[in-house]
């Protein structure tokens, strides 16, 4: 005669071998991929005329490194700039959540005026941002972004010698995450 525990015994151990594959199943189509880098551009900033994208990359568990661009011609001045971006993730989630951020590189301004001799000038730039990331979607694909900084133009040449420029910047950047 078998007892109510000895019977159990089986059933529970057959339960749980066929359970457990398909909990760890479970587990992996509703885990989301890692994404460790991005390419997005600045829509709304386009449709002003005011073209900019972007490339990150997650270096670290808490930072990535990236590289921006803009350009934007108006009439007869042209204004065009090349940036590294360094960004701290706190979360320790690259590419997801808050980050703060240093960014530095080239500005180039030409003012292309008939009345005036050909301008051009070339400024290095430095600056801050703080910025919140976002990956979306089934597949963890949709990046997005949105953030505010301010730089300041450090000019060369004789003519500017000394003069500084202080620039807000805005980022509302929607893009592509792998």
């Amino acid at each position: 005669m078998l007892r109510p525990t000895s019977a159990f015994l089986p059933l529970v151990c057959g339960v749980l071998a066929v359970a457990a594959p398909a909990a760890a199943q479970m587990a992996d189509t509703t885990a989301a991929p890692e994404r460790t880098q991005a390419i997005s551009f600045l829509p709304i900033h386009a449709i002003l005329g005011f073209y900019a994208g972007e490339y990150e990359r997650a270096v670290g568990q808490t930072t990535t490194l990236g590289l921006g661009g803009s350009y934007f011609n108006l009439d007869d001045f042209t204004y065009s700039t090349v940036e590294a971006k360094l960004r701290y993730y706190p979360s320790g989630d690259p590419l997801r959540g808050l980050s703060f951020g240093v960014t530095a590189g080239p500005t180039f301004l030409s003012d292309d005026d008939e009345d005036v001799s050909e301008d051009n000038v070339t400024a290095m730039g430095i600056g801050f941002e703080i910025a919140r990331s976002h990956v979306l979607g089934v597949d963890r694909r949709f990046y997005y972004g949105y953030g505010a900084g301010a730089k300041r133009l450090f000019f060369t040449g004789e003519e500017a010698d000394g003069v500084e420029l202080v620039l807000p910047t805005l980022r509302l950047s929607v893009g592509y995450a792998f």
